[in-house]
């Protein structure tokens, strides 16, 4: 009896031993393995990176946040003002985990996929600082008083609401943006400056932007800067950016329009 009760004392000090000698796999005992640490810099921030980074933004990024990161169903990221902070690794962490209490849900991709992301995002919102444009801004600013911009567009606390506001537009978009949203603005419409023609039974058609549609009311920004509502059954008609709001300047003077995109350019906002 004494000799098997020996045999079974020394089994169990042999495993205590090696358990106190062999590191302890949390996943295996049931707990959450440790979190990597998250660098500080971003890894994957070469231009290759940010381009690989735009491919996987359109395919997981843009149903929400809209083809060019202007926002829809998801914040605007051109803004460069994010809601966990705008550091590689807070951008980083909402990506790969996701923003609890929001539609902002974790991405099902690699690590390294999340930082070429990460490196796309943080261009949205600083594209303009990569160039600069070469015509005149003084006179551009001229060009856009006379054009008479003023009357959609803000810049700081100046301008009217149909339009984006511009006051940092020199620093979230870059020249062939700026270029294409004067010639061809049809081309890329912000889902919030979308406009709308009502065709109301009484004949009346109101143009403006929409603001809020439901089953029995539709809101919109008029063209004079009005906020009205009309009900669903007083409409007969709604038509979707058709006529567009913003004017195209195609046929504008070369110069003209080079020393507007300079001007556009020169609008940093806040340093």
């Amino acid at each position: 009896m004494s000799r098997i009760f020996g045999i079974g004392c020394c089994i169990w000090l042999m495993s205590v031993a090696i358990s106190a000698q062999t590191p302890q796999n949390p996943a295996l005992a049931g707990g959450a393995a440790p979190a990597a640490a998250i660098p500080d810099t971003n890894p994957f921030a070469s231009d290759a990176d940010i381009q690989q980074g735009a491919s996987l933004f359109q395919t997981h990024c843009s149903y929400c946040h809209g083809a060019n990161g202007e926002g829809g169903r998801g914040a605007d990221l051109t803004a460069g003002i994010y809601r966990r902070g705008g550091r590689d690794p807070e951008l980083y962490a909402s990506i790969r985990n996701g923003i609890p209490g929001t539609e902002m849900a974790p991405v099902r991709i690699t690590d390294d996929e999340v930082w070429k992301i990460v490196g796309y995002v943080k261009r949205l919102g600083s594209q303009g600082n990569l160039e600069k444009a070469p015509g005149d801004a003084s006179a551009g600013r001229a060009v856009y008083q006379k054009m008479g911009c003023t009357s959609c567009h803000r810049i700081d606390r100046d301008g009217g609401n149909l339009g984006p506001e511009l006051t940092d537009i020199g620093r979230r978009r870059g020249l062939t943006f700026l270029h294409e949203s004067l010639v061809k603005p049809d081309a890329d419409i912000p889902i919030n400056y979308r406009g709308v023609q009502l065709v109301l039974k009484s004949g009346q058609t109101v143009t403006g932007i929409r603001l809020n549609r439901d089953d029995l009311s539709i809101q919109l920004r008029d063209t004079r800067d009005n906020l009205r509502s009309f009900l669903m059954d007083n409409v007969q008609e709604v038509r979707y950016d058709k006529p567009s709001l913003m004017p195209a300047y195609a046929s504008m003077n070369q110069k003209d329009l080079g020393d507007l995109i300079a001007y556009l350019n020169s609008l940093k906002g806040a340093q």
